[in-house]
C-alpha cells in the first residue's frame, strides 16, 4: 500500500512544484517591464543632468548668442508666417523688417535706461553737494541731524565724535576725496583694460546675434529639420515630442511668472500707498521688475531704502518697508512653486527642487530653464506611460478575444 503512494505523493508534488514554476515565471513576467522602466527613468534623469552640466558649465557662454538667435526666430515665427500667407511679403523681407525692429526697440530701450540711470545720478550727486553745503553754513541743521544719528545708534554716545567731524568737515572731505582719488587710480587702468576687451565682444557677439536671428526666422523649418536629422530614426519622434512639450511649457511659463509679477506689483503698489510713498505706481513698478530677479528680489530695494528710513528718524515709514518686505517674501515664497507648478503642470515640489537645482547649477538661466526641463521629461515619460498601457491594454483584448473563441475545432 506505501509502494502504491509513494508515485501519487511524487505526482503531487511535481505538480505543486510545477505550479509554484508557473507562479514565479508570471511574477517575473509582470516585474521586468516595471524595472526596466523605472532603469530607464533613471538613466534618462542622470543623463539629463550630466548633460545640463555639461552644458551650463562650458557650452552656455559661447552659444549663448545663437541661443538668444533662435529665440527671437521662435517668437517671430508667427508674425513671419501671417504676413507670409495673408500678405504675399516675401519670407526675406518680413525677416529683414522685424529683426530690424526688434534690434530697434532693444536698443532704444537700453538708451533710455542709460539716460534715466545718468539723470536721476546727477540728481543725487547735486542732492549730496546741497546738503553737504547746508550742513557746513547751517549750524541748526548740523546739530539735528548729529541728534538723529545719536538717537538711532544704540548703546553708544557718537555726539562728540559727529560734532568733531562737522567741524572739520573740509578736510574730512579732502581726505576721504584723496582716499578714493587713491583706490580709483588703482583701480582705472583694470577696468579700462576690461572695457577694452569687453566692447569688441560686446559689438561681436551683437552682430552675431542680428545676424544669425535673421538667418534663423528665415530658415527655420529647415533648421529644425536638420537638427532632428542628426538623431536616429527611432529618437525623432519623442524629440519632437520634447519640442511641442516645451514649446507649451514655455508659454505657461510666461504665463505664470507674469501672474507673480502682477502679485508682487499689486502689493507693492498698495503698501506704498498706506506708506504714502512718493511716485507710488513707478516705485512699484521698477521692484517689480527687480524681484522677477531672483538673486535680487524686492529687499534689494526695500532694505537698504528702510534702513535709510531709519537713520534718517523716519521710524515708520522704515518698518513699513520692512514688513512690506517681509509679507512679499513669504507670501511669494509660498505661491511661486504653487502657481509655476501649476501652470507648467509639474508638482509644487518638483517645482520647487528643479528651480533651486537650477539657481545652483546654472544661476539665473538654471532657474529658469530647469523647470522646463523637468516638464520636458514629464511629458515623455507619460506618453512612454500612455504607450504602456495601451499596450497592455491590447494583450489584455487580445486574450479575451482568444478566451471567449474557445478552443479550436478537434482540439480537446
Amino acid at each position: 500500500r506505501e509502494n502504491k503512494k509513494r508515485p501519487e505523493v511524487a505526482a503531487s508534488a511535481g505538480r505543486i512544484a510545477a505550479g509554484d514554476n508557473e507562479k514565479r515565471e508570471v511574477f517575473l513576467v509582470q516585474i521586468k517591464p516595471s524595472v526596466g522602466r523605472t532603469a530607464a527613468v533613471l538613466f534618462c534623469v542622470l543623463a539629463v543632468l550630466a548633460l545640463a552640466y555639461l552644458f551650463f558649465g562650458h557650452l552656455f557662454s559661447p552659444l549663448l548668442p545663437f541661443i538668444i538667435s533662435y529665440a527671437i526666430a521662435f517668437s517671430l515665427q508667427g508674425v513671419t508666417n501671417y504676413f507670409e500667407k495673408r500678405f504675399r511679403v516675401p519670407r526675406k523681407l518680413s525677416a529683414a523688417v522685424l529683426v530690424i525692429l526688434v534690434s530697434g526697440i532693444f536698443f532704444l530701450i537700453c538708451a533710455l535706461i542709460v539716460k534715466r540711470a545718468y539723470e536721476e545720478l546727477t540728481v543725487l550727486a547735486q542732492s549730496v553737494k546741497s546738503f553737504i553745503d547746508g550742513l557746513r553754513d547751517d549750524p541748526r541743521l548740523a546739530g539735528e541731524w548729529i541728534e538723529r544719528i545719536n538717537d538711532a545708534v544704540p548703546f553708544f554716545d557718537v555726539r562728540e565724535q559727529l560734532t568733531d567731524i562737522w567741524l572739520n568737515i573740509d578736510s574730512r572731505l579732502q581726505q576721504l576725496l584723496g582716499v578714493l582719488a587713491e583706490k580709483l587710480s588703482g583701480a582705472v587702468l583694470p577696468f579700462l583694460g576690461g572695457v577694452i576687451t569687453v566692447l569688441p565682444n560686446a559689438f561681436l557677439a551683437i552682430f552675431v546675434i542680428i545676424t544669425a536671428s535673421y538667418y534663423m526666422t528665415v530658415d527655420f523649418g529647415r533648421i529644425n529639420s536638420f537638427l532632428l536629422s542628426l538623431f536616429p530614426q527611432k529618437i525623432r519622434s519623442h524629440m519632437k515630442n520634447a519640442y511641442f512639450d516645451a514649446k507649451r511649457t514655455v508659454f505657461r511659463f510666461l504665463k505664470a511668472y507674469g501672474i507673480i509679477l502682477l502679485i508682487t506689483f499689486a502689493q507693492l503698489f498698495a503698501g506704498f500707498l498706506l506708506l504714502d510713498v512718493k511716485y507710488a505706481f513707478l516705485v512699484a513698478v521698477l521692484t517689480a521688475l527687480v524681484d522677477i530677479l531672483p538673486v535680487l528680489g524686492t529687499g534689494t530695494v526695500l532694505v537698504p531704502w528702510s534702513i535709510w528710513l531709519f537713520a534718517t528718524g523716519n521710524y515708520t515709514k522704515a518698518a513699513g518697508l520692512l514688513v512690506l518686505y517681509v509679507v512679499i517674501s513669504v507670501i511669494r515664497q509660498v505661491i511661486e512653486p504653487k502657481i509655476v507648478g501649476k501652470y507648467i503642470g509639474l508638482y509644487p515640489l518638483a517645482t520647487l527642487f528643479s528651480m533651486y537645482l537650477g539657481l545652483k547649477l546654472a544661476g539665473l538661466a538654471g532657474l529658469l530653464l530647469f523647470p522646463l526641463a523637468a516638464m520636458v521629461i514629464k511629458g515623455v515619460a507619460e506618453r512612454k506611460g500612455a504607450q504602456g498601457e495601451a499596450f497592455s491594454s491590447n494583450e489584455k483584448d487580445t486574450d479575451a478575444v482568444s478566451r471567449s473563441n474557445g478552443p479550436p475545432d478537434g482540439s480537446g
